[in-house]
């Protein structure tokens, strides 16, 4: 993946969270609830001034003369650390920004309407995508005793290659990790594009998360069908090869790691502390999946691994995300 938390040029990271720590352990963290300001200052969203810059006319390297470029205009933000202009990405003339005081002022009015409050935010791959995270008041109640946060995440990338993004998110807090269980028609994910009248959509599309609310419900009905349904170790086996199918003519080093992640999976299964009040049922399974993902799946590279499986929990294109919703929809079936 190349997206990560960003590293400022003073060290400090843009990322902050409320009350407990992000799940990458940096950043700054705020002893209660953060208003829009306040998150967008300590995660170091605030003031960047993003605007569109035309490139004008440039000079063709064959013929040596010059090139109107009408159409193009570079993403430029200032930098909130050290004041420099930054380019982010190129984009048309029909783009539009969407400043992150935008995000936060979008979420604000579901915080006034709902009673959520402000979790995290931060900036990705140097600042080309930027997120913002509310809490939602209630959290569902698995079984009345495996409690599942909902929270509301808003997504906006300033480099042209992505829509203004919200998703309805479901949270184990047990285990402290962030889970995008996805249910089968995705009513929690809603997209706004960067073209056309942009505060008017995203206008449309606040009325349309009233969904989100639905979504919690669905999702807390999946999770307790989840919960009533036991499973032994010889359906949890089935369930681990159809998520993880290896194939036939594997190498020995393949088959090998193979195995040893399925003895992860069945141990988690079966032994796992955070599975103790929620053992022999599919819910249990879909702990242990999310569990080896975020936690205990080995970081390859020379990369921080701390920021690595940040981006296994926040990203939802990454690909341990896929295998997630792939792993509740087979439960779930």
């Amino acid at each position: 993946m190349a997206h990560e938390i960003e590293i400022f040029a003073d060290g400090s990271a843009g990322f902050a969270a409320a009350t407990r720590p992000g799940w990458h352990r940096l950043g700054y963290t705020a002893p209660g609830p953060m208003t829009a300001e306040e998150l967008l200052t300590r995660s170091q969203l605030a003031a960047w001034n993003v605007r569109k810059v035309p490139v004008g006319t440039v000079t063709d390297p064959d013929t040596g003369r010059p090139v109107t470029a009408e159409e193009d205009f570079l993403v430029v933000r200032t930098n909130p650390v050290t004041g420099e202009p930054e380019r982010l990405g190129m984009v048309g003339k029909d783009y539009k920004i969407v400043q992150n005081e935008e995000v936060a002022e979008f979420l604000q009015t579901l915080v006034d309407e709902s009673g959520a409050i402000f979790d995290t935010g931060g900036s990705l791959n140097g600042g080309r995508r930027v997120f913002v995270t509310m809490r939602l008041p209630e959290p569902l109640m698995v079984g009345g005793f495996d409690r599942v946060d909902l929270y509301l995440a808003a997504f906006s990338r300033h480099d042209g290659w992505g829509a203004f993004t919200t998703v309805a998110t479901p949270v184990r807090v047990v285990c402290a990790n962030t889970e995008r269980a996805a249910l089968r028609n995705h009513a929690s994910m809603f997209k706004v594009r960067h073209t056309g009248h942009i505060a008017g959509r995203i206008a449309e599309a606040r009325e349309a998360l009233k969904l989100t609310w639905r979504h919690g419900e669905a999702f807390a009905a999946e999770a307790e069908k989840l919960l009533a349904t036991p499973m032994d170790l010889k359906e949890f086996r089935q369930f681990a090869t159809a998520l993880h199918p290896v194939p036939t003519d594997a190498k020995p080093v393949t088959r090998r790691n193979y195995e040893l992640a399925m003895r992860q999976l069945e141990l988690l299964f079966t032994d796992a502390p955070t599975n103790e009040s929620i053992r022999g049922t599919r819910w249990a399974a879909y702990n242990a999946v999310t569990e080896r993902l975020d936690h205990r799946s080995p970081v390859i590279g020379r990369r921080e691994a701390d920021i690595v499986r940040a981006e296994r929990a926040l990203l939802d294109d990454h690909a341990h995300s896929k295998i997630k919703t792939r792993a509740f929809q087979l439960l779930a079936a």
